[in-house]
């Protein structure tokens, strides 16, 4: 996770130095969600061990960014993205199995907290860092450390459990009903983890500046989700938590379509970025309750199915209106006004209706 933070912190940035607009960008990740979301019913019928199946995660994961450091064609955004789209097939399902499988079923807020946590504590050193090395070496050399990072985790894989992971959900997908809480789950959180960093570009001008403002965004954030995810396992009332903290995440969206400078923009990217990290782990813990009765593995594969489908549909609307208005900020307020439904699509899908969580 640490070599992928400090490899990709800038490719946002790096995109835009070499000439590509906030379509193309858009493009790209829309791209990777596809990719992720018709490759698990695609191979749905694969079994894949953990070791191997994340080996290869990481190995695409160093290989989107090594396409990346000469670009001399748009066809290298696209052949990143597909890569990046496996990447969530074959590192991040198993790796949030794995998270979830060996954890204790009473501390899923906690260990839901414990997940999202570890995210903003190594980018709030790593991140920085990466732009600092970006701007004083040059792009490429970041790029290569970036690469050489991920030589750590290969060499860590050897020490993971063994066991078999099968992406076979198409029989839960088709008898349960469609996850609209989960949906748009994965709407408003494109606004915070694509939209922000694309904004962000219209503020800051230099890679050093750019990786230090996703630092001061992980700092504010660091404790937050551990924090609530305590108290909810703590008093048993997750759906109180899970209401409140999506209510207050979605509402933090729309202030970011009105910002001018990059004051007003640091302040409210941070509300929106601890409001988020608020709302996340309610948001897996309720993946993982809500499906209890079919296992930690199909919940996460079935999780992914509807985060993406969320992506990608926020992503399209935001390059829809983009090209209809020609204006950013529109599509940005479009998007987050959207996610605003969160709350109400939770509560009409009968989120933990007669469920004592």
């Amino acid at each position: 996770m640490a070599a992928m933070f400090f490899s990709q912190t800038l490719i946002v940035f790096w995109l835009s130095k070499n000439g590509f607009d906030f379509s193309h960008i858009i493009i790209f990740f829309v791209t990777s969600y596809i990719v992720a979301l018709i490759g698990i019913f695609v191979l749905s019928k694969i079994k894949m061990n953990l070791k191997p199946t994340i080996l290869l995660g990481v190995l695409l994961s160093a290989l989107s960014v090594a396409v990346l450091i000469k670009i001399f064609s748009v066809y290298q955004l696209y052949f990143s993205a597909i890569l990046t789209g496996f990447n969530v097939i074959f590192f991040w399902i198993p790796y949030n199995i794995m998270h979830f499988k060996f954890s204790n079923e009473d501390k899923r807020g906690l260990n839901s907290g414990i997940y999202f946590l570890a995210t903003p504590i190594i980018s709030m050193t790593l991140q920085p860092l990466a732009g600092l090395v970006a701007e004083k070496f040059g792009f490429e050399t970041m790029f290569f450390i970036g690469i050489a990072m991920y030589l750590i985790p290969i060499f860590l894989i050897r020490f993971l459990p063994s066991f078999e992971i099968k992406l076979n959900i198409i029989k839960e997908f088709r008898e349960n009903k469609f996850n609209w809480s989960t949906f748009f789950q994965g709407f408003a959180s494109r606004v915070n983890w694509t939209l922000i960093p694309i904004f962000t570009l219209f503020f800051i001008k230099s890679p050093k500046a750019f990786g230090s403002f996703f630092g001061y965004l992980a700092i504010i954030t660091a404790i937050t989700s551990l924090f609530n995810a305590a108290i909810s396992d703590k008093m048993k009332n997750r759906k109180v938590f899970f209401y409140l903290f999506t209510s207050i995440a979605v509402l933090s969206l729309v202030p970011l379509a009105f910002v001018e400078n990059i004051y007003y923009w640091a302040i409210f990217a941070g509300i929106t970025s601890m409001c988020m990290y608020l709302a996340n782990p309610f948001w897996l813990a309720f993946n993982l309750d809500y499906y209890k009765e079919i296992g930690v593995e199909k919940t996460i594969i079935l999780r992914e199915v509807f985060l993406n489908a969320g992506y990608i549909v926020a992503l399209l609307i935001a390059i829809l209106i983009f090209c209809i208005t020609s204006s950013t900020k529109i599509s940005l307020l479009v998007v987050s006004l959207i996610a605003c439904i969160l709350p109400l699509a939770s509560y009409l899908q009968g989120v933990y209706k007669n469920k004592n969580i």
